[in-house]
């Protein structure tokens, strides 16, 4: 004969066996575990609610079609891109390094409309480095960016090849080109020179490349003039020069 148990016991039992770390289930979380998760979903909440104005403004002024392109950036770190540049100065001049399919080149372009300046796009559009494999994305490009293609410059080769031409004075520097710790510092040293004191630099894919991280912790972080900020996989910084 089977004996029922009262569910308010069983759930006593669950939470005495949670306390007491014994026994547990394989697939049963520890409480810390749980409490770190919802810790993160609140996170990320937060993250998404304060980029709402910013969204709201970008959708305002008529950049909606930037949404639509495909990018490994984030909803909030292409709105980031936006934020930062908006607060350049009048004339400023931003460059990219690293444009793939021109997403975060036309949100970048969006703050460029507003403060008439030019954006400088460099790559090569081979994707070289991309986990999907070599392909020629120029055309891609091109047709993304054609809403803006008055206020954007494009330099098709290899950004230390393209470095050693540019003369101009940068106010603001997106580097999301080669991930390895000899590609992305030799990005900066080639285009860092050319940023102007108390220029804005943002790096993509610090959450998770140690090549950027590294090149962060030797080169920027000497330089940079506050104590840097990250957001899920951007990191930026004001330069000293």
């Amino acid at each position: 004969m089977s004996v029922k148990r009262d569910p308010r016991s069983r759930k006593r039992h669950w939470h005495e066996m949670l306390i007491a770390n014994d026994d547990q289930p394989e697939n049963a979380a520890p409480p810390e575990r749980e409490h770190m998760s919802l810790k993160t979903i609140a996170n990320k909440l937060i993250c998404k609610l304060r980029w709402i104005p910013t969204r709201l403004t970008f959708q305002r002024k008529g950049f909606g079609d930037a949404w639509r392109i495909f990018t490994h950036l984030t909803p909030e770190e292409r709105l980031l891109l936006y934020h930062l540049g908006v607060k350049q100065p009048q004339g400023a001049i931003f460059v990219e390094i690293g444009s793939y399919l021109g997403a975060s080149s036309c949100f970048l372009a969006a703050a460029v409309q507003e403060r008439c300046g030019l954006l400088h796009c460099v790559d090569s559009w081979g994707n070289e480095g991309m986990t999907e494999g070599k392909r020629d994305t120029w055309d891609e490009f091109s047709n993304n960016i054609m809403p803006f293609s008055t206020i954007i410059k494009a330099h098709r080769g290899f950004s230390t090849d393209i470095a050693a031409s540019f003369h101009e004075s940068i106010d603001l520097l997106f580097v999301d080109g080669n991930h390895s710790y000899e590609g992305c510092r030799a990005d900066l040293e080639a285009w860092l020179p050319r940023l102007r004191d108390g220029g804005m630099l943002i790096m993509h894919d610090y959450g998770w490349a140690e090549g950027v991280k590294k090149v962060v912790d030797e080169i920027v972080k000497p330089r940079q003039k506050d104590s840097g900020h990250v957001q899920q996989n951007t990191y930026w910084t004001k330069i000293k020069t």
